[in-house]
């Protein structure tokens, strides 16, 4: 009996060790792509005078409606402090990318508006999303849906880490309804479009996000991720 203890219990040690180097390894490939694209794009904006912020500033306010977007929900969307967003906004007013102007409706909330030069600097132009698409062409689509749902897991816990920003995703968004219909292909629901979804085409970044309350995101948390845990 006492052999049997000892060979369970170090059964269960290689089990979490293996866990351990798992977990190591999946971090080191999602940094390791991470790094690769902010290379990549470093040295074609780096030529260009955009730096990486500055670009993904630009990035924002393209998504935005109107193009524009109050310098504090610029800060807040990509998760640095206001002072290094009124800076990086400024920098790119010298640069004719954007301009600042004061709400007419209340003085003290200030506004980036994307210019015209702006607009046409930040058209998508780099091909690594269109080299990452072609790498996951090579994963069969069961492969492809179990991927999906689990950077939806990771950019959430991140999230609630305060690592980054919210991102538009479906499972933040008030027209969101997880687990909505008995079809087991298209279980979900978005109010916004009307429609059944199925986890083949859940979004991580959509433009009719809107954002939901956090007792309502939680709920919805738990809806979703209930029939994957049952």
């Amino acid at each position: 009996m006492a052999e049997q203890r000892v060979m369970k219990s170090k059964k269960k040690s290689v089990g979490l060790q293996d866990a351990a180097v798992l977990t190591t390894q999946l971090a080191a490939g999602l940094e390791k792509i991470g790094l690769a694209m902010k290379s990549r794009t470093w040295r074609r904006e780096g030529r260009a005078g955009l730096g990486p912020l500055q670009r993904q500033v630009l990035t924002l306010l393209r998504s935005k409606p109107g193009q524009r977007a109050q310098v504090s929900t610029v800060a807040n969307e990509l998760a640095v402090r206001l002072p290094t967003a009124s800076e990086v906004i400024a920098t790119l007013e010298l640069k004719q990318l954007v301009r600042r102007r004061r709400d007419m409706s209340d003085g003290r909330i200030v506004m980036a508006q994307l210019t015209a030069k702006g607009n046409r600097s930040c058209t998508p132009s780099s091909r690594m999303p269109d080299r990452l698409a072609a790498a996951t062409e090579a994963l069969t689509e069961p492969e492809q849906i179990i991927l999906l749902t689990s950077l939806v897991k990771v950019i959430r816990s991140l999230q609630e880490q305060g690592e980054i920003s919210v991102a538009r995703m479906c499972v933040s968004c008030h027209s969101f309804r997880p687990n909505h219909h008995e079809n087991a292909d298209h279980p979900h629901h978005c109010d916004s479009l009307n429609i059944p979804l199925g986890d083949r085409s859940l979004r991580l970044d959509c433009n009719l996000f809107e954002p939901a309350s956090t007792v309502k995101v939680n709920e919805t948390w738990l809806n979703y991720i209930g029939s994957r845990t049952a």
